[in-house]
């Protein structure tokens, strides 16, 4: 009996496992982002102006308050799940021939909402204060966008509150973000569709149940994944020596040629283990 469902990410694949679909959720998020964003600068010059004229006529003071503060926030949150989405069609592209097990399991424990983890797998070029910027829309997902502000130890509430109010409401940050959701869309978009950087891909079948990927390419660096077989559990045969052992014959030089310049992760049962990285 198998250990492991059979299915495998392909292009015949749909819903989470085809990169098509993050894209596209990840298209609407961010056109989403900027409307929401549009409409609070709108508002807020109105808002401005009733004020300071100290005109209120029938106008709801409250629901006014309330998209003042509401229409930035949900403007950052949806901003930071568009980047995430992304990230995860680069991280579809990535796993492309691996168990659709091994990417939902790690979609949703291994990266989730850590956009800079995610960044780095899918080998996105930092620069400037990407890394940061990517930090601080995992907090919006997380923190900022979502709940009521959590003061750190020693810093009054309103300071806090301030401080919030300041990155969530900056125009200059929000643009940088904007500019950094579409880099980081485009990078996802030239893995394995870049023509001067072409991807080469084979998977080897283990057994009845295991099986081999490797790839090289593609804009993203050399990857080996690999899934034990029942047959090399039950034999004890499952340390790297002895997956690196079925594949002596001369049609693998080209796998070993990379096998010490590869990241090298086995699709366990529970989880992803990195069990190599380049040398």
């Amino acid at each position: 009996m198998d250990l492991y469902p059979s299915e495998r990410i392909s292009k015949r694949s749909t819903g989470q496992f085809n990169p098509k679909n993050w894209f596209s959720e990840g298209d609407g998020l961010l056109a989403s982002s900027t409307k929401t964003r549009e409409i609070w600068t709108n508002h807020r010059e109105t808002f401005s102006k009733t004020v300071q004229e100290r005109q209120t006529g029938n106008r709801d003071r409250a629901d006014d308050w309330n998209l003042l503060t509401g229409l930035p926030r949900a403007s950052m949150l949806l901003l930071g799940y568009s980047v995430e989405m992304y990230l995860k069609a680069g991280l579809a592209k990535a796993y492309y021939g691996c168990s659709e097990e091994m990417f939902n399991r790690d979609v949703k424990n291994r990266f989730g909402h850590k956009l800079v983890p995610l960044a780095k797998e899918i080998a996105f070029v930092f620069v400037d204060e990407d890394e940061k910027n990517l930090n601080l829309l995992k907090d919006m997902i997380l923190f900022d966008a979502r709940y009521p502000i959590s003061a750190p130890k020693g810093l009054p509430g309103f300071d806090a509150v301030n401080q919030q109010t300041g990155r969530i409401w900056s125009s200059k940050t929000f643009e940088v973000l904007i500019e950094l959701a579409n880099r980081i869309k485009e990078h996802s978009g030239t893995i394995d569709a870049n023509s001067k950087n072409p991807a080469f891909l084979r998977s080897f079948n283990v057994d009845e149940d295991g099986y081999l990927l490797f790839r090289v390419g593609g804009n993203l660096p050399p990857r080996i994944t690999y899934r034990l077989s029942s047959v090399q559990e039950r034999e004890c045969k499952t340390s790297l020596d002895d997956v690196k052992a079925l594949f002596v014959s001369p049609q693998f030089q080209r796998l070993r040629c990379y096998w010490d310049r590869a990241w090298i992760y086995e699709d366990g049962k529970k989880k992803t283990r990195i069990v190599k990285t380049p040398t």
